[in-house]
């Protein structure tokens, strides 16, 4: 069904529901997760094609004026069943629902293939409106869990049959994906990127799967959603000051800028917009996987780790003969691609790349782990910038509470209280409204950390002392991502308890890591 069709639709059905009363149903969402297409009528709906009978006896159709609803009202009667309240429903509901009733040993031909790419793309639409980061598909032998993460947090969609979700995995994998395989295995891990068409925009989502005991798991990542714009790096959250920093690093000719943080923390958008911010004279090359935010003034090389001759370190030493000003390595994950990463910055290039660590000055370690001799490290020409970042909720300010008046958090007061001597700014999440979908957040934030690499700093670096240099920064007035975060805090932007689960106990983050066994 196209654009103009759905809306169509929706119209249709919206009259009619204004007519009684009642609401447009449109995702399963809207249903009880466990309420499913009534045994007893499965044959009959089925055969209808626009009617879902459901156990609880509600009634949807995508044709609520149609006479057929008074017939199954009359059926539900003879059986001895209480018909419950008809609901207006897109035909798309409709078909999910039906499908999945489906019996666990029907075969799937060609054209129920076309209907679950359909009602994956219907998935990872409903996940787009829902601005969700990850859709977890997690298939056990009796059911399949689909839950969704935003902002964070992640909760239940929907559940369907075990068949159903084996089935749009299986799709998944080998009809959309740019390696496509010839078949799905879910005893194995897999991965693969998916480009999809979704009401006329480019998709791109990264997928994997593990096996499990009892089935598998399968996440997808949405990576772009085909109408988001590269932010600004002051958008996403850093400071004024950090900002200056990092404007200073891209103008340098050579040196690595290295962004590090947690598995969804938002590195690959940070990267972009800092690749954003070279001088368009510059040539840049981009290595991937896959590509995430498509970049204009980059060649953007995709990487296939399946393949040796197709990984970040081969892929980077090729891009090293093209001439270029400026490498951008995805992610250091070996020890090949830490060493194109110094061999790129010694011989006069820009490289900038990311890593998974807990703290800037902690990249130093993780890149002595990856083979690299704190020699290297310490020398001029390899390390410009460290950054870090972790990224927290921003609380509603349109339903946010003042602390005193959460229940919550008033057994917290008195701890914070050599944290946040003044309280009155400081807001907790609400309980939620229309402008945050009931959800008491209004988006993420970064709360980022960045180190320019000076002559002491390489000091510590080549004797090894990070807990030495983390004094030395906090003397020279650097502010680390937990005081990020506090500072949110304290302004109303982030809810203080929000700001404990991604930096710990604040009492200890605030006294230089002392723990006072006597306040426990």
């Amino acid at each position: 069904m196209n654009n103009q069709s759905q809306q169509d639709e929706l119209a249709r059905l919206t009259q009619y529901a204004n007519a009684t009363g009642t609401s447009v149903v449109t995702s399963t969402a809207n249903l009880d997760i466990k309420d499913s297409i009534l045994a007893d009528m499965h044959h009959w709906c089925k055969k209808q094609g626009d009617i879902a009978v459901l156990n609880s006896g509600v009634i949807l159709s995508s044709n609520p004026a149609s006479r057929d609803i008074q017939n199954i009202k009359t059926a539900l009667l003879n059986k001895g069943l209480r018909p419950g309240r008809v609901y207006a429903a897109t035909q798309d509901l409709i078909s999910l629902l039906l499908a999945n009733s489906v019996g666990e040993n029907d075969d799937i031909g060609e054209q129920e293939i076309s209907d679950r790419q359909q009602y994956l793309r219907n998935l990872v639409s409903e996940a787009i409106i829902r601005n969700a980061s990850d859709i977890h598909i997690q298939v056990r032998r009796n059911k399949t869990t689909i839950r969704m993460r935003s902002h964070g947090t992640l909760s239940t969609y929907a559940e369907w049959t075990q068949k159903l979700g084996r089935e749009i995995a299986a799709v998944a994998f080998n009809k959309e994906t740019d390696h496509a395989t010839s078949h799905f295995n879910p005893l194995v891990p897999q991965d693969a990127s998916m480009p999809l068409e979704i009401n006329g925009r480019d998709v791109r989502l990264r997928l994997a799967s593990v096996p499990a005991h009892g089935g598998f798991d399968m996440v997808f990542r949405i990576l772009t959603t085909g109408h988001e714009d590269l932010l600004k790096l002051s958008e996403l959250g850093y400071t004024e000051k950090q900002v200056s920093l990092i404007a200073d690093a891209v103008k340098y000719p050579h040196g690595a800028i290295i962004v590090a943080g947690p598995t969804g923390s938002g590195k690959t958008t940070t990267l972009a917009s800092c690749m954003e911010m070279i001088d368009p004279i510059r040539k840049l090359y981009s290595i991937e996987d896959p590509v995430e935010k498509v970049v204009e003034k980059a060649t953007q090389v995709p990487v296939n780790t399946d393949k040796t001759d197709r990984s970040f370190a081969s892929m980077g030493r090729a891009a090293l003969r093209m001439d270029p000003d400026v490498i951008i390595l995805g992610e250091m994950r070996d020890e090949d691609t830490a060493s194109v990463m110094v061999r790129a910055s010694i011989t006069g290039h820009l490289v900038l790349t990311t890593v998974h660590t807990n703290s800037a000055t902690g990249i130093i370690t993780r890149l002595m782990d990856l083979g690299v001799s704190s020699n290297l490290l310490s020398d001029a020409s390899v390390l410009r910038l460290l950054m870090f970042q972790r990224l927290i909720a921003k609380i509603c300010p349109h339903c946010s509470i003042p602390l005193s008046e959460s229940t919550k958090h008033i057994p917290h007061l008195s701890s914070w209280q050599t944290v946040f001597p003044v309280m009155s700014a400081m807001r907790a999440k609400g309980p939620g409204c229309d402008k945050c979908d009931n959800t008491g957040v209004q988006g993420r934030t970064v709360i980022a950390e960045v180190v320019w690499i000076d002559d002491k700093g390489r000091e510590f670096i080549q004797r090894g002392d990070t807990l030495g240099w983390d004094q030395y920064l906090k003397e020279q007035g650097f502010e680390s991502y937990q005081m990020h975060a506090i500072t949110l805090a304290k302004s109303g932007a982030c809810d203080p308890l929000d700001v404990e689960a991604v930096v710990g106990k604040l009492a200890i983050t605030i006294d230089g890591g002392k723990f006072d066994y006597r306040s426990v």
